[in-house]
């Protein structure tokens, strides 16, 4: 009888005890319950809107990250959870680029391929100061200077840099853009792709004409709209910084873009067709990142406007002012984007209103 009664409390021990590690394993299932749905709540609230309004928090994030709402979305995609502009913007390292790890983890660097692209070099056919033939005919440089006064002249002159945050962007006209609407945005393979887009190349032929006018230029064709196009900012100042680093005598930064969506994308002078452009500055007014200099931005812009209307009127479109972002304008005092032609304008449109424009910039710096 004993020996029963020992075996039923033995038994009833080990069932307390295994009932005890199960109260100990209760908390953590509750505890992982309970994160998995705040997080599921808070994905929904974010990204699936659920009626709210989250515009004011997009945007602060989005100027802060720094990213922009002017980047090109694809909005038939939906929202989505990028997870490789996550680690690029955690990491550095481009899940669609295997190169950016090689680049990352070796002494060498891969930055020396832009070198390699195959640039057409257009000859000037519109503007008579710029009508070469039958190429432009460029001041010799500070290495071939025959003479020390030569050499003084040209390390004084103005000189201007030329990047592009959004190097993706085309140039369609205006029937590229029905038929094939995602070409507006070139997908670029990895940093090493030799691929010109057509902003690369307006900036190429705007960097020429300025240094045909005696302007010193460095265009600076870097791509920056990988691993997303939302990315582009962040990496474009990183670009901007290293370059300002090294040379600090620039008079003028431009961020060259090209625009989408303008109902009148074209003017006619001197009877063609050419893309019209527009100045985009940011002053950070309504948003907490620092921007003490964008009066000074504010002013050139419209410097340039007055000087541009008064050689070509009607190729420049007013001033555009946003409160709410900066654009990396906050690195130089007179930095601005410069949104020239649209997604509606062809290449050659853009290609010569690049050579307006250096006329107009000759003139003001």
């Amino acid at each position: 009888m004993r020996f029963r009664l020992r075996r039923v409390y033995s038994r009833i021990r080990r069932r307390i005890q295994t009932l005890k590690q199960g109260f100990q394993v209760i908390p953590l299932m509750v505890l992982a319950l309970l994160l998995l749905s705040l997080s599921l709540s808070g994905y929904y609230l974010l990204f699936k809107e659920s009626g709210f309004d989250h515009s004011l928090a997009k945007r602060l994030l989005d100027q802060g990250m720094p990213t922009t709402a002017r980047s090109f979305v694809d909005e038939t995609s939906g929202d989505r959870f990028d997870l490789a502009s996550f680690l690029h913007w955690l990491t550095s390292f481009n899940l669609q680029d295997p190169l950016s790890l090689i680049e990352a983890t070796l002494p060498v660097s891969l930055h020396g391929v832009v070198d390699m692209r195959m640039w057409e070099e257009r000859p000037f056919v519109f503007i008579q100061e710029l009508s070469f033939a039958p190429d432009p005919v460029r001041p010799p440089s500070v290495l071939d200077s025959p003479s020390v006064e030569s050499m003084e002249v040209r390390l004084t002159g103005p000189k201007v840099l030329i990047y592009h945050t959004h190097t993706s962007e085309n140039y369609l006209g205006r029937a590229g853009v029905s038929n094939q609407p995602r070409q507006a945005h070139y997908q670029f393979r990895n940093m090493a792709d030799p691929t010109i887009t057509g902003v690369m190349a307006v900036g190429r032929h705007l960097s020429n004409a300025l240094t045909s006018l005696g302007v010193q230029t460095v265009h600076e064709s870097r791509i920056h709209t990988l691993p997303t196009i939302n990315s582009s900012y962040s990496n474009s100042e990183k670009t901007v910084r290293e370059i300002l680093s090294k040379q600090k005598d620039f008079d003028m930064v431009i961020d060259l873009h090209r625009d989408a969506g303008v109902p009148n994308p074209t003017v006619v002078i001197n009877g063609r067709e050419v893309a019209r452009l527009v100045l985009v500055v940011g002053t950070a007014q309504n948003i907490p990142l620092s921007h003490p200099n964008f009066q000074e931005n504010l002013d050139f812009a419209y410097k340039i406007k007055s000087v541009c209307d008064a050689m070509y009127p009607g190729l420049m479109r007013p001033v555009q002012v946003h409160r709410e972002a900066r654009y990396n304008q906050h690195l130089h005092p007179a930095s601005l984007i410069v949104e020239l032609g649209s997604v509606e304008t062809t290449l050659e449109e853009a290609l010569l209103a690049a050579e307006l424009l250096a006329s107009v910039l000759v003139k003001v710096l």
